[in-house]
């Protein structure tokens, strides 16, 4: 499948559209508008951080801004690159945001201060030679009890950011400590005080005063937008925080729907609001991927819309990114690609981005390059909510390439993690089939008839021809399809 989560609903019908594929931009390539608008706001900056005092005697904030080489993006990705192939060495500079605790005792209020956590694991993410864990992750940890030295061993990590937010109307206090894990102590903690109003203000003080104590410096990427591009309008920024909190829920047609009505009220209080931007392309996006949307040529063209304006506004974002490639993975993997990569150069701990990007390789008919790309996403979120997504893309890759063995037991993986994953059952099928394991097909069949009796050869032709016209892509799925009629599947 292709979005960080697959719907245990089926399309409502296999999604088609007519018109041509989406062209990326052709007047200017992404690092030139990177560099440009880096070097507008930055001048003479080039990785020296900036560290003033605040209003209300509290120093620490940060703003700073990195020069792009062209060989950024390799560079980038080197720690991410290490931890994977040797998962048992914890990076440096290695860490997990967990997610903050609520003070308040209001679950209403959870939304708030797991957007705090949220950004401050994006922030951390950026810093050269860092390794973050995904925020998936991350929070399937909340509310829990935690051993310290376990967790470490067990990402393979040395670091832990913790905190605890209070809201009083629209004043914000946040405790923040780090835990060195090997030793379970609190190597360093603070207070911070802000307001709703200005919530990105108080994460910057954070992130800033966390980074001073891991003792590096932090060049900020653009995705911390200047203070131009952070909506004035509190009761807008509210309405984005609960659609991010929403959008994160369990996918389902209705969680995604509700997700855009919100980030729709934000942005009829704050048109320019980027984030509500992002948020409600997103939606869009995933609508049309997973075969929901009324209007498939509506739909992008609204999802292109808005995001080119969010890149316009905040062209290092790289949510932006992720969101960009997929409003083009359906239909054009290849132009998706590039929006990928280009979300990795800003932030390499990204493991939503190396899992769309697994997928996009797929569907571009080069299954072989996928594997890399998913099996860092597995590295930095391994308990994601998307993990069993990236080990289906695997399967999925395996079975691409006639590698029927390893797809056979990339799936089962796969079904172990979710056993209502009904794209790993239609894999596992084909693979039995191709191997003349009947039996083992007859009886996965029947387990895929229990999610989906609707299940059928013509459906699923016509839906991941849907996809993409690449002409490997559509003979692998041809040989995929043949297994999946020895194996059983009805034809219509």
């Amino acid at each position: 499948m292709t979005n960080s989560e697959v719907p245990n609903e089926l399309p409502d019908k296999p999604t088609s559209d007519d018109e041509p594929p989406d062209k990326p931009p052709s007047d200017r390539n992404l690092k030139s508008r990177l560099r440009a608008r880096l070097q507008l706001i930055g001048g003479a900056l080039a990785s020296i951080a900036a560290v003033g005092a605040i209003a209300g005697g509290l120093v620490g904030y940060w703003n700073v801004w990195k020069t792009l080489r062209t060989d950024v993006f390799p560079e980038r990705q080197k720690t991410q690159m290490e931890a994977a192939a040797r998962p048992d060495i914890a990076p440096r500079l290695s860490l997990v945001v967990l997610p903050f605790a609520n003070l308040n005792n209001d679950p209403e209020q959870d939304y708030f201060v797991d957007s705090i956590t949220t950004d401050l694991t994006t922030d951390l993410a950026q810093m050269p030679g860092a390794f973050v864990i995904g925020r998936g992750t991350a929070f399937t940890f909340k509310n829990k009890q935690i051993d310290f030295k376990t967790l470490g061993k067990e990402l393979g990590i040395r670091w832990a950011v913790q905190g605890a937010v209070r809201r009083n109307g629209d004043q914000v206090r946040v405790n923040v400590s780090l835990t060195d894990l090997p030793s379970g102590r609190d190597v360093w903690s603070d207070r911070f005080d802000g307001d709703r109003t200005n919530v990105a203000a108080l994460q910057d003080r954070i992130t800033a005063r966390l980074t001073r104590s891991l003792n590096i410096e932090l060049i900020q990427a653009e995705s911390r937008r200047s203070e131009t591009d952070r909506s004035r309008n509190p009761d807008a920024v509210d309405y984005t925080m609960r659609g991010w909190a929403k959008f994160y829920e369990p996918r389902s047609k209705t969680e995604v729907a509700q997700a855009k009505e919100l980030f729709d009220r934000a942005l009829r209080l704050d048109p320019d609001n980027v984030d509500a931007m992002i948020g409600k392309a997103w939606c869009l996006a995933v609508n049309v991927l997973f075969g929901w949307s009324a209007s498939v040529a509506e739909d992008k063209k609204v999802a292109t819309d808005l995001i080119d304006r969010a890149l316009s506004r905040s062209p290092a974002s790289a949510v932006a990114h992720v969101v960009k490639g997929d409003t083009l993975r359906f239909g054009n993997p290849e132009a998706a690609l590039p929006k990928y990569d280009a979300a990795l150069e800003i932030n390499p701990n990204f493991p939503v981005a190396y899992g769309q990007k697994g997928s996009a390789l797929i569907l571009s008919g080069r299954a072989r390059e996928a594997f890399s790309p998913l099996q860092l996403a597995l590295r930095l979120s391994p308990k994601d909510p998307a993990a069993a997504n990236w080990r289906y893309s695997l399967c999925h890759a395996h079975l691409h390439l006639h590698e029927y063995q390893e797809a056979i037991e990339e799936c089962r993986r796969t079904i172990n993690m979710n056993n209502v994953f009904w794209l790993a059952y239609i894999d596992l099928i084909s693979a039995y089939g191709t191997t003349g394991q009947l039996e083992q097909a007859r009886q996965t069949l029947t387990e895929l008839n229990k999610i989906r009796p609707d299940s059928t050869l013509e459906w699923h032709r016509e839906f991941v021809y849907g996809m993409s016209s690449n002409p490997q892509f559509r003979r692998e799925i041809d040989d995929l399809l043949d297994g999946l009629r020895k194996g059983g599947l009805r034809e219509q």
